[in-house]
């Protein structure tokens, strides 16, 4: 039985947490799972959700912060204080297809619907996958490593929270393959297969090293990284300069008005961190018209170094969900905005590893190598704003999962700076 819940639902999400509260909570509720509690992701919109994603012995559950007036009708048999309820892994209410998928024997009959190479006669028995779960984002989506046999090749297979949402990604990728030139840097995991009814997206499996891995290497300068930032900003000129059709507008205003919301919402649990927000969205909107006009054209969307492997042949660009058309600029400042945030995070962790002007000669690499490949974001002045935009996305992404952190409110401060440097470059 719950006992009185904490005075607000910030407090009872900051109870949340803390995984040396909540693991023997969520042990005793799983029937005494023994094992640690780890918390691997966690997303608070005030007056909107409330979600954890925890590893308790060795498994994945779900949380899900019940607000304060439905704590009385919540089914009491998976509740735990301070009033979370528990979905045990693969089941996700977002997610209806995910016990399926998760099933070896359903994805092993999906993927051989799926793959003309998995498939056999009618009367051939169809194996169980072997897979291994990559990612989980609840409610969005799950990633997976599967394959049909001991000598069957590997996939990277992705459930999505709708069949239309995968569609879209399967009629996109296509396209962009076909349109970049096979004697570029750039290229993507190949699409082979797509299984409508659980939302499941098949993409063959590319070796390789993500640049993220390579920026976080303990040496100061590891071997590739140099050439490998160089080589990701030629890939983004390349995708850059592909007409590619697209039903997927990504309005730049509709994001900020966005961000106002957020940042009024978050008021409502931490008023000066919610007024640094709200002061920032309207900076940028208030700053937006005086920028050079944008070239527009197709963007990846989430462009960050852990979206760039490595190989010996040139770039895969990974994941295409956020594939639209807007102003490229963005791409750029959202990649440059990452190098900073990598950089507030050492500074606030107290560690000396890289050195505090490492951002920008990193940037300084990336930018060659985008430049150099014919990159049409030539404007700095629009750079620095878009790299302000995607800090304060940053910044509001940080407090859904630590609210009582200090990195968005550093991150705040880092877009100020870069907005002050877009008004110079102006």
């Amino acid at each position: 039985m719950l006992t009185a819940a904490p005075a607000s639902v910030s407090e009872r999400f900051g109870e949340a947490l803390r995984p040396g509260v909540m693991g023997p909570r969520l042990a005793a509720a799983q029937g005494g799972m023994p094992g640690a509690c780890h918390v691997l992701d966690a997303k608070f919109e005030p007056g909107v959700r409330a979600v954890l994603l925890y590893e308790q012995g060795g498994r994945l559950l779900r949380g899900d912060l019940v607000p304060d007036g439905g704590l009385a009708s919540a089914d009491p048999a998976r509740m735990v204080e301070p009033g979370v309820l528990v979905s045990p892994f693969p089941h996700d209410p977002e997610l209806p297809s995910l016990p399926s998928v998760m099933d070896p024997a359903c994805l092993g009959r999906a993927l051989a619907r799926a793959l003309p190479e998995a498939g056999a006669g009618p009367r051939a028995r169809v194996p169980r996958s072997r897979m291994r779960l990559l990612r989980y984002r609840p409610g969005k989506r799950v990633t997976l490593l599967v394959a049909q046999g001991p000598q069957s090749p590997a996939y990277v297979a992705k459930a999505y929270h709708s069949a239309a949402k995968a569609a879209a990604v399967v009629e996109e990728a296509p396209m962009l393959q076909n349109a970049t030139s096979p004697a570029g840097t750039l290229s993507f995991a190949p699409l082979v297969g797509f299984v409508p009814d659980l939302a499941l997206v098949v993409q063959q499996r590319v070796a390789g090293t993500p640049l993220d891995l390579l920026l976080r290497s303990p040496d100061s300068s590891p071997p590739g990284l140099r050439q490998g930032l160089e080589r990701a900003g030629r890939a983004l000129a390349q995708l850059h300069a592909t007409a590619v059709p697209s039903r997927r507008q990504r309005s730049v205003e509709a994001e900020l008005v966005r961000f106002g919301e957020r940042a009024s919402r978050i008021s409502t649990v931490d008023p000066v961190l919610g007024r640094a927000a709200a002061d920032l969205a309207e900076r940028l909107m208030t700053t937006l018209d005086q920028l050079p006009p944008a070239h527009t054209g197709v963007v990846h969307g989430d462009c960050k170094p852990s979206q760039f492997l490595i190989t010996e042949r040139g770039v895969v660009l990974l994941d295409l969900d956020h594939v639209g058309i807007s102003d490229q600029a963005a791409d750029v400042g959202t990649f440059l905005a990452s190098l900073r945030q990598q950089d507030v995070r050492h500074a606030l962790a107290g560690r000396s590893g890289r050195p505090s002007a490492s951002s920008a000669s990193l940037a300084e690499l990336f930018l060659a190598g985008y430049l150099a490949g014919g990159g049409t974001c030539r404007e700095p002045s629009r750079t620095r704003w878009q790299e302000a935009v995607a800090l304060e996305r940053k910044a509001l992404r940080a407090f859904a999962r630590a609210p009582r952190s200090p990195v968005p409110r550093a991150l705040i401060v880092e877009a100020h700076a870069c907005l002050d440097r877009a008004e110079e470059a102006s």
